[in-house]
Formats: structure tokens, C-alpha cells, sequence
């Protein structure tokens, strides 16, 4: 792997952590019941080593009959899920996973805020979605959206922002018409789970990534790729 590559990987992790912590915070203001189990136990299995445990843990559920048992008919070693409310604590209080000084993401993605006046919101939304995008959305606790309205307030909520903010950056659609996001279709079909809100395309998660001399040179090859992805549509 490259230096490049390196910082690009270090940028991620650290961000998505954060994005993580932030969820397993709001779990339990969102979700209840069955659902909200499932999601704390897979919040818990994806960041184990966040939370100090030595090996990932496995739920009662996670393993068939076969293998409930070891060589000797002994069950097998299952951990305990976390209550929601203890994890959600623990998971504010994680350490998150340093910053590089320096990598060709972030500074791709600080010039192209500056080149297009995007907001502050645009910016995190952006920021989001691109590391998900590398790490997979399956990376997410499945989040139900119901509508418009519920998955602005949903998106402010993790920013930390006022909800009317999201609402114009969604009716806007600036991020979709640029071919940096799927998810919000022309016609306003709402995806119905977290996921969908937060899934940068491949093409911008490609040429982020990429070196550039110059802001302009940043500019000239995001006017290429949006061109290029229009007119394969």
C-alpha cells in the first residue's frame, strides 16, 4: 500500500469511527424493542476492538446448532450483548482513531467545498457517505427512514445541526445533480433505511481519492467525470 493510500485508509477509519460512536449514542433514541437489539449487538461486534474487548464477541443466535458446542460437547464461549443504554455511554466515551496530518481525501475534499460554496452539512454529509461508501454500507445498523421529514431530522440529529439546514440541502439535490450521491431519486423516492441516505457514488469515491497540482486541476476533473456519467445514463 502507498503512503497515499495509507493516509487515504487512516482518514476513513477515523471518520467513520466517529460516525459510529455517534450512532451507538442515538440507537436507543431512535430505535426500540427487537430492533434496537439488533442493533446495539451489531454495533457491538463491529467495534469490539474500540471497546477493549480481546476478541469479537458471539452472541446467542450468531453461530448454528453445530457448532453450539466444542469437541468435547462443552457449549460454547457466547458473550453477553451490552444493554443499549451502557453501550450507548461506552460508546461516547471512546478514543477515536488519530487523524493523519496530511491525506489526498481530505484535502480533495476541503478544496472542493471551497470550488462549490458548499455548507457545512453538505460537507458532513459528503464526508459520510464517501467513508461508507469504501467501507460498505452493510457497515451500519439498519436504521428504518419513513419519509422525507423523518430522515432530515435523522441526518441533523448525527450532524448536530438544525434540521432546516438538512431540509435545504436535500431539497436542493446539489450533491445528487453532481453525481457525488445515489440514494434521493430525481423523482423524490425516499430510500427507506439510513443506508440510502448516506451512499456516495463510486465514480466520486474514485476521483477523490486521486492526486491533483491544483484546485482547478480538482475542478476540471470533476466537470470530466460529472460529463462523462451523464452521458452514459
Amino acid at each position: 500500500m502507498t503512503h497515499e493510500a495509507t493516509c487515504n485508509a487512516a482518514f476513513r477509519r477515523h471518520h467513520m469511527g466517529r460516525f459510529l460512536h455517534r450512532i451507538g449514542t442515538l440507537l436507543p433514541q431512535w430505535l426500540n424493542g427487537p430492533e434496537l437489539a439488533r442493533g446495539c449487538r451489531d454495533l457491538e461486534q463491529l467495534c469490539w476492538r474500540e471497546l477493549g474487548y480481546q476478541r469479537q464477541p458471539v452472541f446467542d443466535g450468531d453461530l448454528p446448532p453445530f457448532l453450539m458446542v466444542d469437541a468435547d460437547g462443552y457449549s460454547a464461549n457466547l458473550s453477553m450483548p451490552t444493554a443499549p443504554a451502557k453501550l450507548a455511554a461506552r460508546m461516547a466515551a471512546l478514543e477515536l482513531s488519530p487523524l493523519p496530518q496530511y491525506s489526498l481525501v481530505g484535502t480533495n475534499l476541503s478544496a472542493l467545498a471551497r470550488l462549490l460554496n458548499l455548507t457545512s452539512f453538505e460537507f458532513q454529509w459528503l464526508l459520510w457517505s464517501y467513508c461508507i461508501r469504501r467501507f460498505g454500507g452493510a457497515i451500519l445498523p439498519v436504521l428504518p427512514v419513513r419519509n422525507a421529514n423523518h430522515g432530515c431530522n435523522v441526518l441533523a440529529r448525527l450532524a448536530e445541526m438544525p434540521v432546516d439546514v438538512v431540509r435545504d440541502a436535500v431539497a436542493s439535490r446539489r450533491l445528487h445533480t453532481w453525481s457525488f450521491l445515489n440514494g434521493i431519486s430525481a423523482d423524490g423516492e425516499i430510500p427507506s433505511v439510513l443506508s440510502g441516505w448516506l451512499s456516495a457514488t463510486d465514480q466520486f469515491a474514485d476521483w477523490i481519492e486521486q492526486p491533483y497540482a491544483s484546485d482547478s486541476d480538482l475542478l476540471t476533473a470533476l466537470c470530466k467525470a460529472h460529463v462523462s456519467l451523464t452521458a452514459s445514463r
